[in-house]
């Protein structure tokens, strides 16, 4: 085959120009570090590279929120450190003050200091972080939890929480809703409170701490009022959360100037003491209601009551569902009715019965309790607690309550010395249980943190996983790059001399040899 003398040129260029380009792109990478110059050196591990990247950087924006996590909870953490203390304070001096031999100057000067805790408190309770925003008003960071409006403090803030993406599947609060720290008993707490009848009780009745003696009593749940009709006889009217009578008005006897436990209808107990007149009332009130409620919207039979509404299976159970029940007296059974909250009817007319502990199961995984004879007719409604009704446990109140009544003169008046030890009884029912809900949000606090350290440490190791991938994939092996650079380098130079040899082949210099 006939060569050219243009084809042995080009091939030479050709071969110097490849060598050149393997030399440069050797250059590149040794002086760039990375093995990728361009994609298309490698285009799987170009596109591993680039969503590796991707989550690397998001991670790295999950750990810079979960700093900013940690720092708001620790602030908020902090708050709540001061809280305890005040709140341990102040119950101190609620039982100095219930101390007999103090002057009215005393008590003046124990209501002055309990003026100056209520001012540190409404300064904890809004508390700040370190850009400004309000910790403890829910979602509106910018206004105060917290504020005096008509002479008494109230929550300004929301139900919403500032939830931060701590992780990919992970949003934690980081803070806490003030209304739920200050206004209301830790979730799932039982019991009742007590509390007189101050502005109008006109005799020397005390009462005390009330007690549960039957867990699954009729009318647990729902609230009492004691009104004495005489100094030795009292009435006890059990009303649910919407104010109706779940029973009729039971009687009891009482002997002045003693010390007694009341027995209050469906498993309550209540001790009290003292001189009461006739008028004088006394409320028991739940800590917390239940989550449901049951209601007569008609007229039923005094014999029959429904109670403790529970969803037995919370799969499918709804808060928004609302149950009509109606006593069939020919079938001796119940016709149940289920409306949603928008009110479209989900079931109607379904049968039940109770069984023999005198339970009756309804659709949609509800449950309720009933007792004594119905008539034929009688009608019960079932639904969500109203929120609104549930016992007043704002601890600003509280406080304000006490401070009245320690500045209030009562020497030589033994009435509101007996409406001083009310009070005093009753606000520190109250501030036991706000207490406990204060330790139960830092404890919850301190979970949370313990849980943005636990995602911190999973989030270093994927960070470390994920730079150790990227290496693999981008970074140049230099012990390989300085070698292949040493041997294209010697290429370049033999594709140079054999292209000088070559070039100097020629006819006459052929001949001329």
């Amino acid at each position: 085959m006939r060569i050219s003398s243009n084809l042995f040129f080009q091939t030479g260029l050709n071969s110097i120009n490849a060598q050149q380009s393997d030399l440069m792109h050797l250059y590149q990478q040794v002086a760039s570090g990375q093995r990728m110059v361009t994609p298309a050196d490698d285009p799987l591990a170009a596109a591993q590279a680039i969503n590796i990247s991707q989550s690397q950087s998001l991670n790295a924006r999950f750990a810079a929120n979960r700093q900013v996590a940690t720092t708001n909870i620790g602030t908020a953490l902090n708050a709540m450190d001061s809280v305890v203390t005040l709140m341990q304070d102040v119950k101190t001096q609620l039982v100095a003050a219930g101390n007999g031999t103090l002057s009215d100057a005393d008590r003046a000067t124990l209501s002055n200091v309990l003026v100056s805790a209520r001012s540190s408190l409404l300064g904890l309770a809004n508390s700040t972080d370190g850009s400004g925003q309000y910790l403890f008003s829910g979602a509106q960071g910018g206004t105060a939890a917290y504020q005096e409006v008509g002479g008494k403090i109230v929550y300004m803030g929301d139900a919403g929480q500032r939830k931060i993406q701590a992780d990919q599947t992970r949003q934690i609060p980081g803070s806490d809703v003030g209304s739920d720290i200050f206004n209301r008993a830790a979730p799932g707490t039982s019991g009742y409170l007590t509390r007189a009848n101050t502005a109008d009780n006109i005799g020397t009745g005390l009462i005390s701490t009330a007690t549960i003696t039957d867990a699954k009593g009729s009318t647990i749940g729902n609230a009492f009022t004691i009104t004495f009709t005489s100094a030795t006889e009292y009435t006890v009217d059990v009303t649910n959360p919407a104010g109706q009578a779940v029973l009729p008005a039971a009687t009891g006897t009482y002997t002045p100037g003693t010390e007694a436990s009341l027995a209050l209808p469906g498993g309550v107990q209540v001790k009290f003491s003292g001189a009461p007149q006739a008028g004088d009332t006394f409320k028991v009130d739940p800590i917390s209601l239940p989550a449901y409620a049951v209601t007569a919207p008609g007229t039923n039979s005094p014999d029959a009551t429904m109670s403790s509404p529970i969803a037995y299976d919370p799969a499918l159970a709804d808060s928004g569902n609302m149950f009509s029940i109606k006593y069939v007296q020919a079938t001796d059974s119940y016709e149940v009715d289920v409306k949603d909250a928008g009110g479209a009817v989900l079931a109607t007319g379904v049968p039940a019965s109770v069984d023999a502990n005198g339970l009756m199961k309804l659709p949609y995984g509800m449950q309720v309790k009933v007792a004594g004879t119905p008539a034929d007719g009688d009608t019960f409604q079932v639904s969500a607690a109203d929120p609104g009704a549930q016992t007043d446990l704002n601890i600003f109140d509280t406080l304000d309550s006490i401070i009245a009544a320690l500045a209030t003169p009562m020497q030589d008046d033994p009435v509101a010395a007996a409406n001083l030890q009310n009070t005093l009884a009753s606000a520190m029912q109250r501030l036991d249980v706000n207490y406990n809900n204060v330790l139960t949000i830092s404890a919850s606090m301190g979970s949370r943190q313990n849980e943005l350290d636990a995602l911190d440490a999973n989030g270093s190791a994927r960070a470390l996983s994920y730079s150790s991938q990227l290496k693999t994939l981008e970074d140049v092996d230099y012990y390989t790059a300085t070698t292949q650079l040493q041997l294209r380098t010697s290429a370049l130079e033999a594709a140079s001399l054999a292209f000088k040899k070559i070039q100097s082949i020629g006819l006459f210099n052929m001949s001329s040899s």
